[in-house]
């Protein structure tokens, strides 16, 4: 029989390897174990009719803005953000409230390390508290500094992404490149006021053909159901097309084909996507905006061949400086719909 003397001691090593077993589970399923989420089973076929069922919608009310607020490069870290996330959460409702917003849109990155579990959850459930619908597409960090690298992949993100309360986020098809291909029309009236089509340009050296023939198949599909009339489109994604950087570059030059609308800030490349012809076939699917973010050191709107060509604001302060780091690029870009759409920045400092 053990002494009395000893049990006391017996019972603090039980408890302490009780503890140490729960701190080395705990650290082990949310640093290391991968979690591999649902897999995809959507094929797109281009020769299966179009439907318009398919397509996500949100109203607009009439006569009035339809105010997009757009978060660019969230970056949370479950290691960096996880007793911090105040910071981010207190900027993200500061936006929410000055701009009143009727959807938010997230252009990628929104977390930037291979621990995303804790971060990408805790932002899901932040966003859903406004109930306000959200739409976001993926960057390049998102599950992964390389591609499914995090402990989070891909279809783990789309199955969190696809649970929010308020998300408007669609895994979308399996066979045209990444997930979180989908698009969004606005309705006002009862008709298409506005196409969104929301593209994933993460890990991928450019939009690929099959997105573009993709791309093309809804825009021709919404057509139909839109009097004949190509539907209004707005494209979110993560990386700049290389048109961003032949518009800058002509506006360097003062040349007359573009136009700038508001501040221009370039620090980092305007290195992005690389050319396959998607800025094309934009244009021809009447296509008049597009916002991208990825490189938190730019931002401008420069309207280039008919197209406003957007880097929107970086939200978070993580790198979000522009040279001399007198000014810093931090907070949202908001995209009022009207009659018109006046793009505007709301800062936080």
């Amino acid at each position: 029989m053990l002494k009395l003397k000893q049990k006391p001691i017996l019972i603090t090593l039980s408890i302490l390897l009780l503890l140490f077993c729960i701190v080395f589970c705990c650290v082990h399923f949310l640093f290391f174990h991968h979690y591999i989420g649902s897999k995809n089973t959507e094929v797109w076929q281009s020769d299966v009719p179009f439907q318009i069922e398919s397509i996500a919608t949100i109203q607009k009310e009439k006569n009035k803005d339809f105010v997009i607020l757009n978060l660019a490069d969230v970056q949370m870290c479950d290691l960096e953000n996880t007793f911090n996330k105040s910071e981010i959460r207190n900027e993200i409702a500061y936006l929410i409230r000055k701009t009143k917003p009727n959807l938010i849109t997230l252009t990628g990155d929104q977390t930037w390390s291979n621990e995303n579990l804790i971060s990408l959850t805790s932002l899901i459930s932040w966003l859903d508290s406004f109930k306000i619908p959200y739409a976001p597409v993926f960057g390049n960090h998102d599950y992964g500094n390389e591609k499914n690298s995090a402990v989070a992949s891909e279809n783990f993100c789309c199955d969190l992404y696809s649970q929010g309360k308020y998300s408007m986020f669609k895994r979308g098809p399996s066979n045209i490149g990444s997930l979180g291909n989908y698009v969004i029309n606005i309705i006002e009236d009862g008709k298409i006021y506005k196409t969104l089509y929301m593209l994933n340009s993460g890990y991928d050296e450019k939009i690929s053909d099959s997105q573009i023939q993709w791309f093309k198949w809804n825009a021709e599909g919404i057509k139909n159901f839109n009097n004949g009339e190509y539907s209004s489109g707005m494209c979110f994604l993560h990386k700049p097309l290389p048109e961003y950087a032949t518009a800058y570059r002509k506006y360097l030059n003062g040349e007359s084909d573009v136009q700038v609308i508001g501040d221009v800030y370039v620090n980092d490349s305007l290195f992005g996507s690389l050319q396959n012809g998607f800025f094309q076939t934009t244009k021809t699917c009447s296509v008049k905006d597009i916002i991208c973010g990825h490189q938190h050191g730019n931002n401008f709107t420069l309207a280039y061949q008919g197209v406003r060509l957007t880097f929107a604001l970086k939200t978070g302060k993580l790198g979000g400086f522009y040279q001399d780091e007198t000014i810093c690029l931090n907070g949202a870009t908001v995209l009022k719909l009207n009659e018109t759409t006046l793009i505007e920045n709301c800062f936080f400092n």
